[in-house]
Formats: structure tokens, sequence, C-alpha cells
């Protein structure tokens, strides 16, 4: 059953449109765009977790879809999602850390897949590797973080995916702290 859209989720994506005119205004003005990152949902994508990705899209009043695999977390964006992009889904690492999220939709407006290829780069400048005519085509950003973006606009079947090369991987230290196994006791 797809999330009810709340009030408060237009309010974030009214303000998350409103943050990419103020990028539309310093690139005209000759200064270069501010990130330097890849930021999903306003959340750096390097080592990003989860549950933090998760308490955001709560905080914006989107749940997770039940999910059958371990690592698959899916999210509707509602009937017309964010320029037609309507859902989200998270693989993550053992750890608990996003390796890749993909959002995708069957956006049938030029207008909106336009508008999505143009709204990438004046928030990440000119893309690393292919071509956007008009913000239509497949292109790649690469980040210095390990991340990367990838769009694909040039049919109706539009996906955006974020990767992170190399997510955060909790390890074990082989130590055994006996004061702390100690004051169990």
């Amino acid at each position: 059953m797809p999330a009810k859209v709340t009030p408060v989720f237009i309010m974030v994506v009214f303000a998350f449109f409103m943050g990419f005119s103020a990028l539309a205004k310093a690139e005209v003005s000759g200064v270069s765009p501010p990130f330097s990152e890849a930021k999903l949902f306003g959340l750096p994508l390097n080592d990003l977790s989860v549950s933090r990705l998760d308490n955001q899209l709560n905080s914006m009043g989107l749940r997770s879809y039940p999910s059958y695999k371990d690592g698959v977390v899916s999210y509707s964006l509602g009937p017309e999602g964010i320029l037609g992009v309507t859902s989200v889904t998270i693989y993550s690492n053992r750890s608990g850390y996003i390796r890749q999220a993909l959002l995708s939709g069957v956006v049938e407006s030029k207008e909106k897949r336009k508008a999505l290829g143009e709204l990438l780069i004046r928030k990440y400048g000119d893309p690393n590797e292919g071509v956007l005519n008009d913000g239509i085509g497949r292109s790649k950003w690469f980040f210095n973080d390990g991340t990367m973006i990838e769009l694909h606009n040039t049919t109706y079947d539009v996906s955006l995916m974020y990767v992170d090369e190399s997510p955060k991987v909790a390890t074990r230290s082989g130590k055994i702290d006996v004061e702390a196994l100690s004051r169990k006791n």
C-alpha cells in the first residue's frame, strides 16, 4: 500500500526545490555550486546508514514497504513523486550502510525529465561522464569521497542511482575487554 502524502512531506519537497532555485541564482552570478558531495534527501551519501536515512524519510512522512529481502528497503514518493520519480529502493551492506539508492518512475512529461537533469546540473555542475542535452540524457557525476550519481532520463523510464563505492563496514577489533566483561557479573 503506497504511503500517504502528508503536508510535512509536501513542505519538505517544497523546501528541497527552493534550495535548488538558490543554486540556480548562484550559478548565474558566477558562483560555483556549493555541493561537492552526493546528497540523498539532504544527507551526505558517503557512509550513510539506513537507519539515519529512514529517520529522515520518516520525518518527511514516508514509510517503507514491508521487505522480504535482507538489505533492501523500498519507499513510495506518492503518486506524483518528485518530478515524476515515484519510488526509492535502498540497497545496503550487512553493516547497515547504503551502497546504492535507486530512484525511479515513469515520467511521460518531457518537461519534468528536463527539469530533473537541469536540477542535477545546477546542484552538482556538469557531469563527468555522458551528455545532457537540455537536461535529457545519460550522465554520471563522480565525487572525491567515493560516491557517484547516475541519471538515465532519455525515455519515460527514468532512473537516478546514487552509489557509495565503498560503504562503511562494521569491523570487530579482535580484542576482548576483560574489564567490561567482569563488570557485567
